[in-house]
């Protein structure tokens, strides 16, 4: 069954099991049948279709099946006059409700092995278990670059992939202090030192001749002192958020 409640397979009255070893035979009176084969603790038998079944003078119940492995069909005994029980209803087969993918794992998003199909019947090998989806967290956000807005998704995490920004940034590497946003044949006013920390005062905005991001960065005892790229071409830092 999915979120939204559609069910896929459900447990099948159709699928019995058999508990004990008992024959299978060609007609329901025990005394005039022939044995068609021997049914095996543990195989599978589908009830053929359109029986409520049939009890014996000595108040046996007998109903005809089908092999699940060979298709064999024929009459076994539900339960001996002694109690032993020999077939009963399954309660690991399930009918395939709606056309579904067999995967490889538990995860859907894992390898697909092939179709299902209406009707089919399945063995479960284990315990029916809940998968429940991976909490998605979103935030609604706009590019300082475009100005377009939407939603960025990602999984719950020790380390997500945003962070709310602070305007205030600690020099990594060495970098130039230039008066203008455009860095492009611009002198330097001062460079930048490992270790000094700047608030922002305007930015980040990208340099339209570079494309770089840059700041206009301030401190405490200079007021405004200039503009300086955040990170170069290559992906090299100079600045970056303080923590």
């Amino acid at each position: 069954r999915d979120t939204a409640g559609s069910t896929f397979a459900s447990q099948s009255g159709e699928v019995y099991v058999c508990k004990s070893t008992i024959a299978m035979t060609d007609e329901f009176d025990i005394k005039k049948c022939k044995v068609v084969r021997k049914v095996s603790i543990g195989e599978a038998l589908i009830l053929v279709s359109g029986q409520d079944g049939q009890t014996d003078e000595k108040g046996i119940k007998r109903l005809k099946f089908r092999g699940a492995h060979d298709a064999r069909e024929g009459w076994v005994t539900l339960k001996g006059n002694q109690g032993t029980v020999y077939v009963e209803p399954s309660k690991t087969h399930f009918k395939v409700e709606t056309e579904m993918v067999l995967r490889e794992s538990l995860e859907t998003g894992s390898s697909e092995l092939r179709k299902l199909s209406k009707g089919e019947i399945l063995h479960g090998l284990e315990a029916p278990k809940e998968v429940r989806p991976n909490v998605k967290l979103g935030v609604r956000a706009r590019s300082l670059e475009d100005g377009n807005a939407g939603w960025v998704c990602f999984s719950a995490g020790p380390l997500p992939p945003l962070r709310p920004w602070k305007p205030s940034y600690t020099c990594k590497a060495k970098v130039a202090l230039t008066p203008t946003l455009a860095a492009k044949d611009t002198e330097a006013v001062r460079h930048a030192e490992p270790g000094e920390i700047f608030e922002v005062v305007e930015g980040p905005c990208p340099d339209a001749a570079t494309g770089l991001r840059r700041i206009r960065c301030a401190t405490a005892t200079d007021g405004v002192v200039g503009w300086a790229t955040l990170r170069s071409s290559d992906g090299s830092v100079f600045l970056e958020p303080a923590a």
